[in-house]
């Protein structure tokens, strides 16, 4: 007895059913696959509050990433921070001058470290001291001893609402923002590379000037253009006294402006 081959052809519907099926196993696969991959680039966020009496210094050095600290009337500092991956480790140690943050420190060793974007409250008569790799820095409303933001390479720094009696910000490339008042004996330094630098200051201000804009020539000295400044060496600089003189401002910028605006 001959045994038949039999030959079972499936409708084309279930053909098509059939290929449906495996296409939709192989699309959840590599959903399955990629999941991870798309998480790792999630961010992560860090948020805690710390006690903190009067007259406190915060001190942050970033990599990267935006900085912002502002002054508040609450007897704490809060720190929040979103990490972008791989997200960076750091501690915060507090003693009994204030707190610090060292994320260079923390991570030394690491080379694949994403960005961190801080937002600290601190309180307003807080010192600030505050640098960075890359990234944007911004200072409002304190007025501790000092305030200090250092930019290493590429970003603005923006210091609003400002009564200290030193001030100090560098950036290699950005723009520097200052808008405060300046205090009997203060010193205030605002030094950049590229960029345009902006001073605001209550046109009673009284203080001795040293600004230097060697390549571009652009010093514009706005409410104290005649009061006693003069313009050095075909434009590049200019000196002198303000009022009394009681506070020393130096300003330099190798290859943008400087401006003078009136603050009421």
């Amino acid at each position: 007895m001959k045994t038949g081959t039999i030959n079972i052809r499936l409708p084309q519907a279930c053909r098509t059913s059939e290929i449906v099926r495996a296409t939709l196993i192989v699309a959840s696969l590599c959903l399955l696959t990629l999941l991870p991959a798309s998480t790792a680039f999630a961010q992560k966020k860090y948020s805690r509050t710390f006690p903190a009496r009067k007259n406190i210094t915060i001190t942050l050095s970033n990599r990267s990433g935006a900085i912002t600290v502002e002054g508040w009337d609450k007897d704490l500092i809060k720190i929040s921070a979103d990490m972008e991956a791989p997200a960076a480790k750091f501690t915060p140690v507090i003693d009994a001058n204030g707190i610090t943050i060292d994320v260079v420190r923390d991570n030394q060793g690491r080379v694949d470290v994403g960005s961190v974007n801080f937002k600290i409250s601190v309180p307003f008569d807080s010192s600030v001291y505050i640098d960075t790799v890359l990234g944007d820095l911004t200072v409002n409303n304190v007025t501790g001893e000092t305030v200090r933001a250092h930019v290493n390479s590429e970003g603005n720094i923006l210091l609003t609402d400002i009564r200290a009696k030193a001030v100090m910000a560098h950036n290699i490339m950005g723009d520097i923002f200052f808008d405060g008042e300046l205090l009997s004996g203060g010193i205030y330094t605002l030094q950049s590379n590229s960029g345009n630098i902006n001073i605001r200051i209550p046109q009673n201000s009284s203080f001795y000037l040293n600004a230097v804009a060697p390549n571009t020539r652009e010093i514009t000295l706005g409410p104290f253009a005649g009061s006693g400044l003069s313009y050095i060496g075909d434009k590049r600089k200019v000196t002198g006294n303000v009022g009394n003189a009681r506070a020393i401002v130096s300003i330099v910028n190798l290859r943008g402006s400087i401006s003078f605006i009136p603050r009421k």
